[in-house]
């Protein structure tokens, strides 16, 4: 026989235990939705003024919502050497909106992916591009917070990012991010990412580098083991996918401003090591797809700001004995001082204050002449500076032949 007032407590039970339970869970979202810990849907709201830990997490997040929400008219692409050293306050887009879409990690394709995102509300009228050669330059993805869901590809976008947005709360990574605001354990010490309209700041840099054993040890790293890095997967796929994107986006209208990084020259050496070959046959690629552009009314320029010149050969802390550098932070990221002379010469013709060797605007004209100086410069970095290139392999077998 069926004991009713026992099946009827335990059924009483379950249903206070489940209503509690959800309360519970809507009482999390509702918190970590609110304090929104990692600024996913922020933009004109007073909580981009809060401050951040130096690294911000799930970035793509953020700017991806900022992009939905400010309609950038320059936007700025790349990984996180674009994402440091170009400033959204830059004189010569005085008056513009301006947003530095760049992420930490990112390849080629997640470059595309945030600039049809961002197109797809409105069509920036400016785009500045940094290209990096290597495992980066691919289609697949770099930065492993960028979900493809955060791409608006429809005009319900909003109500799908406001989805989206409450089903991250309910994350425990974000409930302990919450927790740790709430009880005052988190590190909340420089602007957030929004705050610069998308460029990481001074401020976090410095603690950053404080953080990992400041400029001299990421040098040290460097220069006695060195940090090669893996060639291109699949260029010809890659440069194909950047062929369509820029045809589609001149036709339109959109102007774009390619130029490769500034890392130091050491880094330049260890990164690619054996690497010289398929580097210049990068660069022609790339020439003759700019080339082609032009030759079809596109407002576009292709500049290099790599190798070894008065910028990139600034002398490390083992040679000067000084805890910082004027143009670098480390090896690999370059100071927003030396991305604005970048923007400078990218945005007009000349600039009487900027070296006169950094930057080169590339076409089919010139390039065998910039490579050809590029080795020159590299071969005579090597003999200048054997205390700090004694164990790069390009270095070595340079000096060997000499």
């Amino acid at each position: 026989m069926t004991d009713t007032p026992t099946k009827n407590h335990l059924k009483k039970y379950f249903w206070v235990f489940g209503l509690a339970a959800l309360a519970l869970l809507a009482g999390i979202v509702t918190l970590n939705y609110l304090l929104d810990p990692y600024f996913i849907h922020q933009w004109d709201t007073q909580l981009i003024q809060r401050p951040s830990p130096a690294q911000q997490k799930i970035s793509p997040w953020a700017k991806t919502y900022a992009a939905y929400r400010y309609q950038p008219d320059v936007v700025y692409l790349g990984s996180s050497r674009t994402e440091i050293g170009l400033p959204t306050d830059a004189p010569v887009f005085k008056g513009q909106r301006v947003l530095n879409l760049a992420l930490s990690g990112a390849s080629l394709g997640d470059a595309i992916n945030m600039l049809k995102h961002t197109s797809y509300f409105h069509r920036p009228k400016v785009v500045i591009w940094g290209l990096d050669f290597g495992w980066q330059f691919r289609e697949k993805t770099g930065n492993t917070d960028f979900n493809p869901s955060l791409i608006a590809r429809e005009s319900y976008y909003p109500l799908k990012r406001l989805l989206i947005n409450l089903k991250r709360s309910i994350s425990m990574a974000m409930a302990t991010e919450t927790g740790k605001m709430l009880l005052g354990l988190s590190e909340q010490s420089c602007p957030s990412l929004l705050a610069s309209y998308g460029q990481k700041s001074a401020q976090c840099l410095e603690l950053i580098m404080q953080d990992e054993g400041g400029v001299a040890k990421a040098f040290d790293k460097i220069i006695t083991k060195g940090d090669p890095q893996a060639k291109p997967a699949d260029a010809d796929t890659t440069l194909q996918q950047l062929d369509r994107v820029t045809r589609d986006y001149c036709q339109q209208g959109t102007a774009f401003r390619f130029f490769l990084h500034p890392v130091h020259a050491l880094a330049e050496l260890s990164y690619w090591q054996n690497q010289s070959q398929a580097m210049d046959q990068w660069k022609q690629h790339l020439v003759q797809l700019m080339d082609r552009r032009r030759q079809e009314g596109c407002d576009i320029r292709f500049m290099d700001f790599s190798g070894f010149n008065s910028i990139t050969t600034e002398p490390t802390p083992q040679q000067t004995g000084k805890d910082t550098m004027h143009n670098y932070w480390e090896h690999s990221h370059y100071r927003s001082e030396v991305g604005s002379t970048m923007l400078d010469r990218l945005t007009t013709a000349s600039n009487q204050n900027t070296p006169g060797d950094f930057g080169v605007a590339l076409n089919g004209g010139n390039i065998q002449q910039h490579l050809s100086q590029f080795r020159e410069s590299r071969d005579q970095y090597c003999r200048n500076n054997p205390d700090v290139t004694t164990h790069m392999v390009t270095c070595q077998a340079i000096n060997k032949k000499n």
